[in-house]
């Protein structure tokens, strides 16, 4: 996904539909490299954001099947650190930096300016690295007490649910920076936005019959839901709306959320 490569003027030659918007929402997600020369028009940029989700099952299905395979070689708990591992991995740790980001911002209180400067400061602070120690620990835990079919729907579940919440804690809310990628992302959102996020819906929701265990997957549902308009309510009134960092840090939570949830 690169918004700067080169491409011939005009908005007829600029890349969209289905596959150029999963294309470009894997490439937010994930650090699986996605060959397209062409650029991307702002609206196919926007509209990928509706199959955050998607990608998100993908990553699910992977590590279920990740998962399957190292059972017959590893015990419970290797295998659990290693399909952390390989969650950080594909996701180019962007989100855990997203979270470790928002932990630093924390610590300046109600000072707003102060607050956003550190978001954009690419370093970890103290708090930063806490929350990404807290972030890790608690997922190899959780996962590691696990196991059959509650284990692949925890899996399933977790990516899933966490780029839905993605989705959902940064839509309608201000993007509080002018440039980038996320500007595009969430300055221009498409107007087919909401019947491709319905879509979506309609496609994850399928699969809850498939995993079994319906009352733990209802409840994580809920709980992601819960979540998701704390997060809300809380970045509406601390800084007034979202950023890329803000909008990683809920799909963290949300990740953890499941992932213990489901280990209850």
């Amino acid at each position: 996904m690169s918004d700067d490569a080169s491409a011939p003027a005009g908005d007829a030659m600029l890349a969209s539909g289905f596959f150029t918007e999963l294309r470009l929402a894997i490439s937010f997600l994930t650090i699986v490299p996605v060959i397209d020369r062409r650029r991307a028009s702002k609206d196919a940029v926007a509209a990928s954001f509706a199959w955050f989700p998607i990608v998100g099952f993908v990553l699910g299905a992977a590590l279920t099947a990740e998962d399957w395979l190292l059972a017959h070689v590893f015990a419970q708990v290797i295998r659990s650190v290693l399909i952390i591992v390989s969650l950080t991995v594909v996701t180019g740790a962007i989100h855990l930096d997203g979270l470790a980001d928002t932990a630093d911002a924390l610590g300046a209180g109600r000072d707003r300016e102060r607050a956003l400067e550190i978001l954009r400061d690419s370093r970890v602070g103290t708090f930063g690295a806490s929350a990404i120690f807290f972030d890790l620990t608690l997922k190899i835990l959780a996962l590691s007490t696990l196991a059959g079919q509650r284990r692949y729907a925890a899996l399933l579940l977790a990516p899933m649910l966490a780029r839905w919440a993605m989705l959902l804690v940064a839509s309608g809310l201000v993007y509080l920076r002018s440039c980038g990628s996320g500007s595009t992302l969430l300055g221009n959102q498409s107007k087919s936005l909401g019947s491709r996020a319905v879509f979506v819906a309609i496609f994850t929701l399928a699969v809850v019959p498939m995993l079994g265990a319906l009352r733990a997957v209802a409840l994580v549902t809920a709980v992601a839901i819960v979540i998701v308009f704390k997060m809300r309510w809380f970045y509406r009134r601390w800084l007034g709306g979202v950023t890329g960092d803000l909008i990683g840090a809920c799909g963290e939570l949300v990740e953890i959320a499941v992932l213990i949830t489901m280990a209850s």
